[in-house]
């Protein structure tokens, strides 16, 4: 068996020896690490995406008793949660996309109404750009005036401000690890060099 004062001394001096060992190594590697990791950890928390409110849109006006149809600004995202306002119940308001309003073009068929005053949110997955009112009032009813606000849904990125800082420090870090490493191998070369040359000095003084 080796005996404990034995292992301990040898501890003791592969312990001095990392350490030397460390001292030996260019901040460039051993920070220049820490600090690409950090770089690394911005630009992942960069790239995280969630679904929430990425804009706003309103729609206003008055309908008149029949049916009629107007454009409404509610295409920026296919998905948008709107919410209706309006004085008096008995108005139907059907948000259509395209293909629906294509429909309704051609027989007049209409879809369920999206908004009333029953119902007055909804979720809606699709873009928007033609709305028609159905107001079963009789001619001379006064108009009745509603309002619509629509919160546009999509992903976005709420940390992406964090590449920026995240691509500068791995950019310095990159250039600094490269500007060692010449440094380095430069020091090599002229040390070769010089070794090169002590001999070549050597054997002319022995000649």
């Amino acid at each position: 068996m080796v005996p404990l004062d034995r292992m301990d001394a040898d501890l003791r001096e592969f312990v001095r020896s990392l350490q030397r060992r460390l001292r030996k190594v260019p901040s460039a590697y051993t920070l220049g690490s820490v600090l690409f990791a950090v770089a690394l950890l911005l630009l992942l928390a960069s790239l995280h995406s969630e679904l929430g409110v990425v804009g706003t849109g309103v729609a206003v006006g008055e309908v008149a008793p029949g049916i009629s149809e107007r454009e409404v600004p509610f295409r920026v995202t296919p998905m948008f949660r709107a919410s209706l306002v309006v004085a008096v119940c008995g108005v139907d308001f059907h948000l259509l996309n395209d293909s629906e309003y294509t429909t309704y073009a051609q027989d007049g068929s209409l879809p369920v109404a999206t908004l009333d005053c029953n119902r007055t949110e909804a979720i809606v997955h699709d873009r928007v750009g033609r709305m028609v009112t159905v107001f079963g009032a009789t001619p001379g009813t006064p108009n009745v005036t509603f309002g619509i606000s629509v919160a546009f849904i999509g992903t976005r990125t709420p940390y992406a401000i964090l590449s920026v800082p995240g691509a500068g420090i791995g950019l310095a870090v990159t250039i600094w690890v490269s500007m060692t490493m010449m440094a380095r191998g430069t020091d090599r070369l002229a040390e070769r060099a010089r070794e090169v040359d002590a001999k070549r000095k050597q054997k002319r003084m022995k000649k």
